[in-house]
């Protein structure tokens, strides 16, 4: 240690926060089920699923437009810091739900907006309905080479 400087002691809270983060950055676990608090169930959460890095309630609800219910995702990352991730977003849904099942973010109209945390919020439709918008084409996906040659980036898939 250079003369001079202190050594930067951390507190236990900012030692764990920094534990959390590399747990966030690293590889991907399977999802785990959890005990739901008495809080969650009152909310109508049936399930809680965690992994190394995202924590998922998940609840049914009825929903008379879609023929069925809808599933809620609700998603934290394990450090509770913000995220948009697409593809952790749709690597989610498909591990709880499925991967033919259709969900939405719904970017809704200022008064009916709710942001207390950085929670994301997926919808999940019912099994075989699907929105009529989107692409119709099947599966297209590019690869970090691809993506160069039309001047645009992508990086390579987690395994």
């Amino acid at each position: 240690m250079a003369k001079g400087r202190k050594k930067k002691h951390l507190t236990r809270k900012q030692r764990r926060s920094q534990k959390l983060i590399r747990t966030t950055q690293d590889f991907w676990t399977p999802f785990q089920e959890s005990e739901l608090s008495p809080e969650a169930k009152a909310g109508g959460y049936t399930r809680l699923l965690w992994n190394s890095r995202y924590h998922v309630f998940v609840r049914e609800m009825e929903h008379e437009i879609w023929g069925g219910k809808l599933t809620h995702l609700s998603i934290k990352r394990n450090d509770k810091e913000c995220v948009h991730d697409w593809r952790d977003l749709q690597r989610i849904k498909n591990e709880v739900v499925g991967p033919e099942r259709e969900a939405v973010e719904l970017y809704p109209a200022e008064s009916r907006l709710v942001d207390q945390a950085n929670q994301y919020h997926l919808w999940v439709l019912p099994e075989g309905q699907c929105l009529p918008l989107g692409w119709f084409d099947g599966r297209v996906v590019g690869t970090p080479s691809e993506a160069s040659e039309i001047g645009a980036k992508q990086r390579p898939f987690e395994g």
